[in-house]
């Protein structure tokens, strides 16, 4: 009976050091997998806020360069008649050309009633616009990886949001090219072109709002 419990408290040292060991070789290896997982979704969150701040530089020059069209259309349509003379106020020309200069030059001009004058010389608009350049390339990594497990719901929903919105413009970008190189009927007197880029406009600002809280929105992803 002794040699029995002796035998058992023999078993029991090297079976219990077994388990610990064990036991402290799955601890170690969740911490080092734990601490990789939150390497990766930093690394991750870091190179989609470097992309959404590209991103609205990108989109608060392109938002610069489609008002200015479209406030060129919206001018000359008001003031350039029917035989395509530009008849304006004085005050109304003079903001114009200090807000856009470069489109409108003046070679002559004759003072009519009620401050207006008929203004000769040529217009120039650069018709030229080139794509708008967004990226969704660290949005989509993350999304097709395990490390968006670790991210939660307002927080993917947050960037699924900008993602939606940003197709939406790239989408309107490209039929803007369609009106400019004729490829679309951009309407009498243009009115559907400039429909559209008043359209544009809008989507390109509302996205610029979800970009704005985009620190504050990743940095509690949970």
């Amino acid at each position: 009976m002794k040699n029995s419990k002796l035998l058992i408290n023999n078993w029991v040292i090297p079976l219990t050091a077994t388990l610990v060991g064990v036991f402290g070789a799955l601890f170690l290896s969740e911490l080092v997998s734990s601490r990789k997982v939150k390497n990766q979704k930093s690394k991750a969150t870091e190179n989609i806020l470097v992309e959404l701040s590209s991103n609205q530089t990108n989109l608060e020059k392109s938002i610069a360069t489609h008002t200015q069209l479209l406030e060129t259309m919206n001018f000359l349509d008001k003031y350039v008649d029917e035989e395509d003379n530009l008849i304006a106020p004085v005050d109304s020309m003079n903001n114009f050309k200090a807000t856009y200069p470069g489109i409108v030059t003046i070679e002559d001009s004759t003072l009519l009633d009620n401050g207006y004058c008929n203004y000769r010389g040529d217009i120039y608009i650069d018709l030229s616009i080139p794509h708008i350049q967004l990226t969704n390339i660290a949005w989509k990594t993350l999304k097709s990886s395990e490390i968006s497990a670790t991210y939660d719901f307002d927080c993917l929903m947050y960037l699924e949001t900008i993602d939606k919105v940003t197709d939406e413009v790239l989408q309107m970008d490209a039929e803007l090219l369609e009106f400019l190189t004729g490829a679309r009927d951009s309407g009498t007197k243009n009115e559907k072109l400039v429909s559209h880029l008043k359209l544009l406009i809008d989507y390109e600002k509302s996205l610029v709002k979800l970009y704005e809280p985009r620190e504050t929105e990743l940095n509690s992803c949970g």
